[in-house]
């Protein structure tokens, strides 16, 4: 069943054309089931790509402090001038796509957050990567359009991710990147070094947040960084 007949080219089209219902006691949900729609295709988001990959403002704010999505206790207590960070295994954040409103209220609650790091591994498939992309700017549109503060967190993987990896980022912005993992794999290491020096060419960040062990100096190519530890470099946990 198709959601939308909107034939608009996609830098053209308004967003979100619809809101999310919220709950099953929702008055939205008076003759559809909640389950009705899992891709989230009531709330598209203006897009300037090919892929409809949404568009998201240029990020100003630089974070005194990330906290981790599923620290409770971390994001009740946060703080100004904090922000949630999503740097966990997936299955830890689905909700945050699945149930967008759920997600919506720990983020409001900090008032910032990074945009949800879906992982891209090398060896998927290139539209599973887009998808993860995907997901990434649209959750970081739905919760700037409920008053969260959004600073996009860049992935990539090989050099095929290039074209959409950087997709919906306006430059100037700043961006987080996570280098967890990295430093273990030479391939994983020559693939974050060749992506990062790609991220700055394309972007040209105002400041790179960095969650996890800096990158090296060779990477760093002139552009502020700002480092936050991981938990198994003790920092967040």
């Amino acid at each position: 069943m198709s959601l939308t007949t909107d034939d608009t080219p996609a830098t053209a089209r308004p967003g979100p054309q619809l809101g999310l219902g919220g709950t099953r006691s929702s008055h939205r949900w008076a003759s559809v089931p909640g389950n009705f729609d899992k891709l989230n295709c009531r709330a598209l988001w203006p897009t300037d790509n090919d892929w409809g990959i949404p568009l998201l403002p240029r990020a100003e704010f630089v974070p005194a402090r990330l906290v981790a999505y599923t620290d409770r206790h971390a994001t009740a207590t946060a703080g100004p001038g904090a922000a949630v960070h999503f740097f966990l295994d997936d299955y830890r954040f689905e909700v945050v796509w699945s149930k967008p409103e759920r997600g919506l209220s720990r983020c409001r609650t900090v008032g910032a957050a990074l945009t949800p790091d879906f992982s891209l591994y090398r060896d998927m498939p290139l539209v599973m990567q887009q998808w993860q992309v995907y997901r990434s700017r649209w959750c970081g549109a739905w919760l700037g359009h409920h008053g969260v503060t959004v600073v996009p967190t860049i992935s990539w993987s090989t050099h095929d991710s290039y074209p959409f990896a950087f997709a919906g980022i306006p430059t100037g912005s700043v961006v987080a990147v996570s280098t967890v993992g990295v430093w273990r794999d030479p391939v994983a290491r020559e693939l974050f070094a060749a992506g990062y020096r790609e991220m700055l060419d394309r972007l040209n960040p105002a400041v790179v947040l960095v969650h996890g062990k800096p990158p090296t100096e060779q990477v760093q190519a002139g552009t502020p960084v700002r480092c936050f530890p991981s938990r198994w470099d003790g920092g967040d946990r």
